[in-house]
């Protein structure tokens, strides 16, 4: 049984992590954004946390394992898949009677992806990286919430 009521599924890059910074130290330094840990730490006393990311799942896990997060993370609730938007269907299927779900991510199409599949769904548009600033598509999809840091998805979590 869950210890909350409340899941939220994070992505990885551009939502934890600067990816930018990645590129730039040419692929060496996984650096997470400064509300990060703090943020992580609280939105974990108030929810089961979880991934919903997109790439390589041995090279995302060590990001966060690199980066001492992930016993934050719940195994049962990891998502690290090939394509995000070929899997939403069934993702958002898994969680129809298990309480709240939040999504939070950097892309909007994803986002409308899983909204179209789950009305009930929150989802949060972090609204910073390469996809908020360049998004390669171009969505009219409002999200439940737009927050620029993690420590915005706290009271959303706790509120809704």
């Amino acid at each position: 049984m869950e210890k909350y009521k409340k899941i939220v599924l994070l992505d990885i890059d551009d939502t934890i992590f600067n990816t930018a910074k990645f590129y730039s130290t040419n692929f060496k330094t996984y650096e997470m954004y400064e509300e990060v840990h703090a943020a992580l730490k609280a939105l974990s006393q108030i929810a089961t946390l979880g991934i919903f990311s997109q790439g390589d799942v041995a090279f995302q896990k060590k990001k966060l394992v690199e980066t001492n997060i992930d016993h934050l993370f719940q195994e049962k609730h990891t998502y690290i898949v090939e394509e995000k938007i070929q899997v939403i269907k069934g993702l958002i299927e898994t969680y129809k009677d298990s309480g709240r779900l939040f999504v939070v991510e950097d892309r909007l199409e994803v986002l409308e992806k899983v909204k179209a599949y789950g009305e009930n769904v929150f989802t949060i548009f972090m609204k910073r990286g390469r996809f908020a600033q360049n998004p390669r598509v171009v969505v009219a999809y409002k999200p439940d919430a737009t927050v620029t840091d993690l420590h915005q998805t706290i009271s959303l979590i706790e509120n809704n």
